[in-house]
C-alpha cells in the first residue's frame, strides 16, 4: 500500500479527527466543521448530496437555515483547504445538488485500512498467513482512538462509528487468526485480552483468548477464561454459548491434542515491512554475506548479540511511530549498497522514547536475526555523556572480539564495527544521545543494519546529512493515556471512574512517565480513588505528588532538570519566564517582549527550546508547553531570577499586549470610547478589520487570562487597561462569556487600586455584555453605577456614553419614556464635547425611539437635521446605524426608496468596515420586509437567510428574522407556518426582553389568526398587542392593534364596534405620521362602512387609502381601489 510520506493532505478519522498538510496541522476547529469534512471523508471521491450533510449535521431536527448554514460552512472549508499558488485543483468541490471532497494523491488512513484488510484477505485466501499478518497489523496501526471520537453529531457517533469500530474489530479477529496458525500463541494474549473485555458479548474474539491460552500451556487461565465468558453471557443476555465456544471448552477439559497448532509456517518471500513474525536469517551464522566481512572480523560472525532492555508490559498506543519505524525496515534479500537505515526518536522527558524504542526493537526482533545491539549515551543523566569510543567498544566485545583486541582509537574502533556490521542484518539502538558528534561513529556502513536514536533534542543534522528519518514523539492521545491507565490499573477500576479517567490522564499532561507514576502510586493504594488521586494532583505541588519513594531518578522533576541543564543560560533565562506568562501558548513577538530581546533573538531561543523538546510549536508561529513543565518552569525561575527582574518582564508582555490589543480595537471600531491610547510600542500592523480581528481571534484566551491574572497578582492598572483596550473586539465578536469574565476581573482590579475611571470602565463592559445578552435590568444596574463615577470625576465622554446605554436598555426592554429621557440626558452632554461622534450615536438612537414612540413626524425632522447639519463619513461604523434606522423610519413614512437608497449605503459600509456580523443582520431584516413590501419574495427570502448567517449569538437580531420569515411566509397563504416562526420570535424576544420584536410577533399571530378563521384566537392576541402597546409607549402598535380589532369585529358581524376601533385606529396613525398604518385602518372603516350599509362612505374611505398607498406602493393602491367597487 502507498505510504502517506510526501501527500500534500493528510486525514485521519480513525481516532479523533487530524488533518496535516505538508505534515503540520490544520485547524479545523468549529464542530460542525469538523463533522462536515468527517461526513465528507467517509464518502471521499463521492457526491455528498445536501441532504445527507443536513441530516448528518442536525438528524431530524435541522434548523429552518440549515441549507445556508451548510453553504457557510462549506466556504470556511474551501479556505482552511485552499492550496494557494500549488497548481492542485480545488480539494472540495460543488456538484449538482451536494459536495465533493477530491482526495487524489492525499491520505486518508480509512482507505489505506481498508487496503490493507483487502490485501489481508487476498493473502489468506493464497495461503500465505505471513503477509496476512503482516497487512493486518499494518491496517490496525492507522487506529489511533475510537473511530470519530470528539464528533457531535448524533449520525456519526449512532451510525457510522459503529460500523467503523466493527470493522477494526472484524480485522483484528482476522489478525490473530493468522497469528494462531503461525504459532504466535503467547505474542496475541496481552492484546486479546484487551480486546476481550472491550467485546465481552462476541464469542469469536473469547474464544481466540480461550485458545491462545491454551496454546501456550496456561490450561487453568484458558478455562477460566472460558467460565468469565459465559457467566458475562448468562448474566447480561440470558443465554448460554454458542456451540463453537462451548465445544471449545469440553475439549480443553479433556486435553484434546487436536486443539495444539501445527508447526508455525516459514514467512513468505512478500512479507511486509513491519510483520513481527520470524524470518530467516539473510546470512547463516559464521558465513560472510553479499558485501563479506573482512577477514579479521570472520570470527566474529558466529555471536548473537541480544542486548535490548526488557520491554515494558504496559506499553500503549504509538501507532503512528511504530508505523513510521515500519517504514525503514529492510526488506529480504541482499540490500543495495549504502548507508544503515535510521530513525531519530525526539521527545521530552518521559514522552517513551526509550519504551517506544524497546518495545519496537522485541516486536521485530526476528528482523535482524543477527542481534541487537543496545548502548545508553547517556545524553541528559546528569553524567558526562559516554564517549563514541567506550561505545564502540563495548559494541565489538558484544560482537565477538576479545577486550584485548579492541582497538584504542575512536577512528580504528569504528572501522572495525563497521567491518563486522558489513553483510548482517542488526539492529543498533543508540539511546539518550546528546549531540550528532556522539552518534554518527556509532552507525554501521551496511544498508543491512537500523539504528534507532533516541534524544531529548531534534539531532536535525542526522536528518539532514545522515539521512534519519525524524519519528517526534508528543504526549500520549486522550484513548491511549486512558489504555496506559488501564494497563495498569485494570478496566474494572478505569471503567467505575470513566470522567475521572480522563482528569487524571489530563492532570498529568497525558505525558507517559507522569501517568504511568499516578497509576503506580493509584495501584499502591487500592482504596484511593481515580477522583481523589486528580484532587492531590490539583491541590498539592503536582511535581512533588508525581514522584515515588525510593525512585527519585524517575522522578518528574529530576526527569526535566536533566534536559533543563543542557540548556545555555539566555534560553534557561526564557524558559524560566515563560512559566510565568498567564494564557495558553506566545507567540515570537511577545516573547521577545517578555524577555526583553530582540525579535530574531527571542526566535533563535524559542528554537533551541523546541529543539529540546522544552516546548511544543502547535499553530506556526506559536508556542506552548503543558502543565508541568510550566510547573517547572516557574520552579525554575522562582530560584533563579530574582523578583524584580520578574516583575520587569511581566511589565514588558503587559504593556506590549495593551499597545497591541488597544491598537488592533482601533482598527476595529475606531470610534468606540476608550479611557486612553495605549498604542506607543506596539509592533503589530492590522491592514483590514479582518486582520485585526483575526489576530485577537488567535490572542482571546491569553488577553483574558491576563486580565484575569493582573486583577489577582498585579499589575492591577493593566487589568482595567486591557479590558477595557479589549472591550471593542468583544463587543465585534459578541463573546459573551469571555466579555463577561473580563468586565468582571477589570471592575474587581480597579475596586482594589480604587481609581474611578477604571471602575466606570469596568462597569461599561459589564452592561455592553447584558445588553448584548438582553439583560436589561443589569445592564441599567452598571450603567447607573459609571454614569455617577464619571460624573464624580468630570469624565463628560463617559457620561455620555453611559446615559446613551441607559436609553438602549431601556428601549430594548420596551420603556420608551425612559429610553427618551436617557438619551436626552445624554445627548445634552455629548453637545458639550468637541468630538461630535458621541452626538451623533445618541441622537440616532433617540430618533429611533421616537420612531417606535409613533413620534415619525418628530424623528424624520431629528434625522434630517442630524445627517444634513454634519458631514457623514460614508465608511464609519456609527453612520452605518444611522442610516439603518433612518431607513426604517423613512419606510413607515412612505417614502421607500429613499429608505431603500439608506440601507444599500448601511450595507456596504458594514461589509466594508468588517463590523460584528450581527450588527449586518438588523440591516438585512428591514431589506427583507422592504423587498416584501414591493412584492420581491425572492429577494426578501435571501435577505432572511443571510441575515441568519449573520445573526450569530444575537438574541435579539433573531427575533427579528423569525419576524421577517413570519411575513413571507404569510405573503404566500402558509399561514401556519408563518404562526410558528412568529411563535419562536416571540419566544426568543421574551428571552432578552425586547419589547418591539415581541410586538411584531403578537401582530403577526393575531393577524394569521384572523385569516385562518380562528376569530377568538386572534382576538385574544390583538387585545393582548394593544394592552402591552399601550403599557410600554409603543403608539404604532397601539394603531395596529385597534386596527385588527376592527377586522375581528367586522368578522363577528358587529359593523358599529368595527367602526369605532378603525376610526380610532386612523386618528392613531395620522398623529403618528404612518401613512401605511392611517391606510390599513381606512381599509377596515370602509369594511365596516360597507357591513353596515354605508356604501358611499365606505367608497370614499377606499379612495383616501388607495391616495395614501399610491405614494409609496402604487401596485398596493390599484389593488385597493378595487374594493371601491
Amino acid at each position: 500500500m502507498r505510504s502517506d510520506r510526501g501527500a500534500m493532505f493528510e486525514y485521519r478519522i480513525l481516532g479523533p479527527l487530524d488533518v496535516r498538510r505538508a505534515g503540520r496541522a490544520v485547524p479545523v476547529t468549529a464542530p460542525k466543521e469538523r463533522d462536515l469534512i468527517t461526513l465528507l471523508l467517509l464518502r471521499a471521491d463521492r457526491t455528498v448530496p445536501a441532504e445527507d450533510l443536513i441530516d448528518g449535521l442536525w438528524g431530524t431536527t435541522p434548523p429552518a437555515t440549515a441549507r445556508t448554514t451548510l453553504q457557510n460552512y462549506i466556504k470556511r472549508l474551501r479556505r482552511i483547504l485552499q492550496q494557494p499558488g500549488t497548481g492542485h485543483p480545488e480539494t472540495l468541490v460543488t456538484r449538482p445538488g451536494g459536495y465533493l471532497l477530491r482526495l487524489e494523491d492525499a491520505f486518508l488512513d480509512l482507505r489505506e485500512f481498508e487496503g490493507l484488510v483487502r490485501a489481508a484477505a487476498e493473502a489468506t485466501a493464497r495461503g500465505d498467513d505471513t503477509t496476512a499478518a503482516a497487512r493486518l497489523d499494518a491496517a490496525l496501526s492507522h487506529w489511533r482512538g475510537e473511530a470519530l471520537s470528539g464528533s457531535r453529531s448524533q449520525h456519526l457517533r449512532q451510525l457510522e462509528a459503529p460500523r467503523l469500530e466493527e470493522s477494526r474489530t472484524v480485522a483484528f479477529e482476522q489478525r490473530v487468526e493468522a497469528g494462531l496458525r503461525l504459532g504466535m500463541h503467547a505474542e496475541l494474549i496481552a492484546g486479546l485480552r484487551v480486546e476481550a473485555a472491550r467485546h465481552p458479548l462476541r464469542e469469536r474474539l473469547q474464544a481466540q483468548l480461550v485458545l491462545a491460552l491454551y496454546r501456550s500451556g496456561r490450561r487453568g487461565d484458558a478455562l477460566a477464561a472460558a467460565r468469565q465468558a459465559r457467566d458475562h453471557l448468562v448474566r447480561e443476555l440470558g443465554l448460554e454459548p454458542g456451540p463453537h465456544l462451548a465445544r471449545l471448552h469440553d475439549r480443553i477439559l479433556a486435553d484434546d491434542p487436536a486443539l495444539m497448532d501445527p508447526r508455525p509456517k516459514a514467512p513468505a518471500v512478500d512479507a511486509a515491512p513491519g510483520a513481527p513474525t520470524p524470518t530467516a536469517p539473510s546470512t547463516p551464522p559464521g558465513r560472510p554475506g553479499p558485501a563479506g566481512p573482512d577477514p579479521a572480523a570472520a570470527a566474529s560472525l558466529s555471536v548473537l548479540p541480544a542486548q535490548l532492555p526488557p520491554s515494558t508490559m504496559v506499553f500503549t498506543g504509538r501507532a503512528e511511530a511504530l508505523r513510521r519505524l515500519d517504514e525503514l525496515l529492510p526488506t529480504a534479500g541482499p540490500q543495495p549498497s549504502g548507508a544503515a537505515r535510521i530513525a531519530q526518536i525526539s521527545g521530552q522527558g518521559g514522552v517513551g522514547k526509550t519504551a517506544l524504542a524497546v518495545h519496537w526493537g522485541h516486536g521485530r526482533r526476528n528482523r535482524f536475526p543477527d542481534g541487537q545491539l543496545y548502548v545508553n549515551l547517556r545524553g541528559h543523566g546528569g553524567q558526562r555523556p559516554l564517549r563514541p569510543v567506550d561505545a564502540l567498544g563495548g559494541f565489538l566485545e558484544a560482537l565477538g572480539v576479545p577486550a584485548r583486541e579492541v582497538p584504542v582509537s575512536e577512528d580504528r574502533c569504528a572501522a572495525r564495527f563497521r567491518s563486522l556490521c558489513a553483510g548482517r542484518r542488526l539492529l543498533v539502538i543508540l539511546d539518550d544521545a546528546s549531540s550528532e558528534e556522539q552518534v554518527r561513529p556509532l552507525l554501521p556502513g551496511s544498508a543491512d543494519c537500523m539504528v534507532i536514536v533516541t534524544s531529548r533534542r531534534t539531532l536535525a543534522g542526522l536528518v539532514a546529512r545522515d539521512g534519519a528519518l525524524p519519528v517526534p514523539l508528543p504526549v500520549l492521545e486522550p484513548s491511549e493515556a486512558e489504555r496506559l491507565l488501564i494497563n495498569i490499573l485494570g478496566a474494572g477500576r478505569v471503567s467505575r471512574e470513566p470522567g475521572a479517567a480522563a482528569a487524571l490522564t489530563a492532570a498529568c499532561a497525558r505525558l507517559p512517565l507522569a501517568v504511568g507514576i499516578s497509576a503506580a502510586d493509584l495501584a499502591l493504594h487500592p482504596e484511593r480513588t481515580l477522583a481523589e488521586q486528580v484532587e492531590r494532583l490539583v491541590a498539592e505541588d503536582r511535581l512533588s505528588a508525581l514522584e515515588l519513594p525510593g525512585d527519585s531518578h524517575s522522578a518528574l522533576r529530576t526527569v526535566f532538570a536533566m534536559s533543563y541543564a543542557t540548556l545555555d543560560p539566555d534560553a534557561a533565562r526564557m524558559f524560566g519566564l515563560l512559566g510565568t506568562m498567564p494564557g495558553t501558548d506566545i507567540t515570537v513577538r511577545a516573547a521577545a517582549a517578555l524577555a526583553g530581546v530582540t525579535r530574531e533573538r527571542s526566535q533563535a531561543l524559542l528554537d533551541d527550546l523546541t529543539r529540546s523538546h522544552l516546548l511544543d510549536e502547535g499553530a506556526v508561529g506559536r508556542y506552548a508547553f503543558h502543565d508541568l513543565l510550566r510547573a517547572y518552569a516557574r520552579e525554575r525561575v522562582l530560584d533563579e531570577q530574582p523578583e524584580d527582574a520578574r516583575s520587569a518582564a511581566t511589565d514588558r508582555l503587559y504593556a506590549w499586549y495593551l499597545a497591541n490589543v488597544d491598537k488592533a480595537a482601533k482598527v476595529i471600531q475606531p470610534q468606540m470610547l476608550r479611557l486612553g491610547t495605549y498604542t506607543d510600542g506596539a509592533d503589530l500592523s492590522f491592514a483590514t478589520p479582518e486582520d485585526a480581528a483575526g489576530w485577537l481571534d488567535s490572542e482571546r484566551a491569553n488577553v483574558v487570562a491576563m486580565v484575569q491574572r493582573a486583577a489577582e497578582h498585579g499589575p492591577r492598572a493593566a487589568a482595567w487597561g486591557l479590558a477595557d483596550a479589549f472591550r471593542p473586539y468583544l463587543m465585534h465578536s459578541s463573546y459573551t462569556a469571555e466579555w463577561l469574565a473580563v468586565g468582571e476581573a477589570g471592575l474587581a482590579a480597579a475596586e482594589a487600586d480604587g481609581n474611578a475611571v477604571g471602575q466606570a470602565a469596568g462597569h461599561r463592559i459589564l452592561s455592553s455584555a447584558y445588553l448584548v445578552l438582553g439583560r436589561y435590568d443589569d445592564c441599567v444596574r452598571h450603567d447607573l453605577a459609571a454614569v455617577e463615577l464619571y460624573h464624580g470625576q468630570g469624565h463628560t465622554s463617559g457620561e455620555a456614553a453611559a446615559y446613551n446605554s441607559l436609553s438602549l436598555a431601556a428601549w430594548y426592554g420596551g420603556r420608551l419614556d425612559d429610553a427618551v429621557e436617557y438619551g436626552n440626558r445624554g445627548l445634552a452632554i455629548a453637545r458639550t464635547l468637541e468630538d461630535k461622534v458621541p452626538e451623533l450615536i445618541i441622537s440616532t438612537n433617540v430618533c429611533g425611539i421616537l420612531h417606535e414612540a409613533g413620534m415619525l413626524r418628530e424623528a424624520e425632522e431629528h434625522f434630517e437635521g442630524m445627517i444634513g447639519g454634519q458631514a457623514v463619513d460614508q465608511t464609519s461604523t456609527t453612520e452605518s446605524h444611522t442610516f439603518t434606522n433612518f431607513a426604517a423610519l423613512l419606510h413607515d413614512r412612505g417614502l421607500p426608496e429613499r429608505a431603500a437608497e439608506l440601507l444599500a449605503k448601511a450595507e456596504a459600509i458594514r461589509r466594508r468596515a468588517g463590523q460584528a456580523p450581527s450588527s449586518l443582520s438588523y440591516t438585512l431584516y428591514w431589506k427583507a420586509v422592504m423587498a416584501l413590501q414591493a412584492g420581491d419574495r425572492a429577494s426578501a427570502l435571501e435577505h432572511v437567510e443571510e441575515g441568519f448567517s449573520s445573526a450569530g449569538g444575537d438574541i435579539r437580531a433573531q427575533a427579528y428574522l423569525y419576524v421577517a420569515r413570519g411575513m413571507l411566509a404569510e405573503r404566500t397563504g402558509g399561514h401556519e407556518t408563518a404562526l410558528r416562526s412568529f411563535q419562536q420570535a416571540r419566544d426568543l424576544a421574551e428571552q432578552c426582553a425586547s419589547r418591539k420584536p415581541e410586538l411584531e410577533a403578537l401582530t403577526g399571530m393575531a393577524r394569521c389568526n384572523l385569516r385562518a378563521g380562528r376569530v377568538e384566537t386572534a382576538r385574544s392576541f390583538a387585545e393582548e398587542l394593544l394592552k402591552d402597546a399601550t403599557a410600554s409607549g409603543y403608539r404604532l402598535f397601539h394603531g395596529y392593534a385597534l386596527t385588527l380589532l376592527a377586522e375581528i369585529a367586522c368578522e363577528e358581524g358587529d359593523p358599529a364596534e368595527a367602526q369605532r376601533r378603525a376610526g380610532e385606529a386612523a386618528a392613531v396613525q395620522e398623529a403618528n405620521g404612518h401613512p401605511r398604518g392611517r391606510a390599513e385602518a381606512l381599509i377596515a372603516l370602509a369594511r365596516a362602512l360597507r357591513a353596515a350599509g354605508d356604501t358611499e362612505a365606505a367608497r370614499a374611505r377606499v379612495h383616501q387609502a388607495a391616495h395614501l398607498w399610491s405614494g409609496f406602493a402604487p401596485r398596493r393602491a390599484a389593488s385597493i381601489l378595487s374594493l371601491a367597487d
